[in-house]
């Protein structure tokens, strides 16, 4: 009886190859008989052979790796669909992390962060004066919800590959967002524009005000005028660097005069017939002083002194009508018509002046000429200067002292008999007389004639 272990070991096959060394039929070129085709093919199958336990570890070992990987992949996919219309971990917007936030949870988030910059308060300085505003108020508006579709769009577009390093390495999203605020020209230039409307103002010359009949003095001021195109480059680099304050660009201009020029002011108040002289806008002096007859009227209005003369020389200023009669000069002297003292105005012919006809003073008496007597009119020149201001106003009734007649003849008035020439002052004949003759032709109306204005 076979023994069992003799059954089953399978029949042992050998194999017989003869030795083909010279033998003809092995030469290049022959084909060889069947036991050496045989022997050929053997040799090229032959391979290692692998035990059935390797063969499982390997079987086993794929099985795993499969599992893993679709395991892996299946962690992947529900790490996608967790993160789905979110930011993936790592997503950052201006400093702000929005990873796992979705649209409107990082649009908040991102508008939280920018919203102290948008409500801080800028300063616009000039002056003593201060104008506050924020960002906000001029239009001012940050790019957040473009970063926040673009973030989402770039986590949305994150690779599966990516994704799964992510869930399974611990990686996080790789994006940085940036969001800026935007501050808008327009409306920086209407803020300034608006401040600008508060401050411009045209330059005003300081003013003398004489529609009361005194003098008013009316203060000047400045010109001011904003320089918006500098003042609102300042202020826009102000916005972009996080400035507190900025300072307003300003053009000022000074007036030509100020109340300092009206240092000293001459005021004639016609029909009172008085003088007055304001020094740093009060009434210091007066004098009495006789003005224009009615036919010769002072004029009226704002002159200035032009010229001041000392012992002036009179000229006959109507050698063809109301002087015709009378010497074409008159020496400086006491009897001269003017004086001791003339003060011209820039007004043509008219003049403060001295007289020795007294009486006259506080009347319509000239020929438009402002008489005082020397001793005043001396106290005058000393006191004024050329370009000092003179006001003359109507201020009451007139009172000629002669009636209107060809001949002058004096109205009625205790004053002239104490007064009146041919008394204590008819003295130095040759030049007095010739003077007095000059003031009482003066003030004679010629008839048929215009009346002209002159010294007088």
């Amino acid at each position: 009886m076979p023994l069992l272990g003799s059954l089953s070991r399978p029949p042992a096959h050998r194999y017989h190859v003869r030795s083909v060394e010279n033998d003809p039929n092995t030469q290049e070129g022959a084909t060889g008989n069947d036991g050496d085709v045989i022997a050929e093919r053997r040799r090229r199958l032959r391979m290692p052979h692998l035990g059935r336990r390797w063969t499982i570890a390997l079987a086993s070992l794929l099985v795993l790796v499969l599992l893993g990987a679709a395991g892996v992949a299946y962690a992947t996919y529900d790490y996608s669909n967790e993160y789905e219309g979110r930011m993936l971990p790592g997503t950052t917007i201006g400093d702000v992390d929005v990873g796992g936030l979705d649209r409107d949870e990082a649009l908040a988030a991102v508008r939280a962060a920018v919203r102290p910059e948008l409500r801080r308060t800028i300063e616009v300085e000039w002056d003593d004066r201060t104008w506050e505003v924020t960002p906000q108020k001029i239009g001012a508006n940050s790019t957040a919800g473009r970063a926040v579709e673009a973030a989402l769009a770039a986590s949305a577009d994150t690779s599966f590959f990516q994704k799964m390093r992510m869930r399974v390495l611990g990686e996080e999203h790789d994006h940085a967002g940036d969001v800026a605020i935007r501050y808008p020209r327009e409306g920086a230039r209407a803020f300034l524009e608006g401040i600008a409307s508060s401050i411009n103002r045209e330059v005003q010359s300081a003013e003398l005000d004489y529609s009361s009949g005194w003098v008013k003095f009316i203060e000047g001021r400045d010109g001011r005028r904003v320089d918006v195109p500098t003042s609102h480059a300042a202020f826009m680099r102000g916005l972009r660097t996080g400035a507190v304050s900025v300072p307003l660009k300003v053009k000022v201009t000074p007036p030509e005069k100020t109340t300092e020029d009206f240092d000293q002011v001459l005021l004639v108040r016609i029909g009172e017939n008085k003088l007055y002289l304001y020094e740093d806008q009060k009434i210091t002096h007066e004098w009495p002083v006789a003005t224009g007859q009615p036919e010769y009227m002072t004029p009226t209005g704002v002159y200035e002194v032009e010229l001041k003369r000392y012992m002036p020389t009179w000229v006959n200023p109507a050698p063809d009508t109301w002087g015709a009669s009378m010497p074409a000069t008159i020496p400086p002297g006491y009897g001269n018509p003017l004086g001791l003292r003339a003060i011209n105005w820039t007004a043509p012919a008219i003049r403060f002046h001295g007289t020795s006809a007294t009486y006259s003073l506080g009347y319509n008496a000239s020929h438009g000429c402002v008489r005082m007597s020397n001793e005043d009119v001396i106290a005058l020149y000393d006191m004024i200067e050329v370009g000092t201001p003179i006001v003359s106003v109507v201020a009451g009734p007139l009172k000629p002292l002669y009636a209107s007649a060809p001949d002058p003849v004096l109205v009625e008035d205790p004053r002239i008999e104490d007064s009146a020439p041919g008394g204590a002052e008819a003295e130095n004949e040759g030049t007095r007389q010739a003077g007095e003759q000059a003031e009482a032709q003066r003030d004679q109306k010629p008839s048929g004639k215009k009346p002209s204005k002159g010294d007088g």
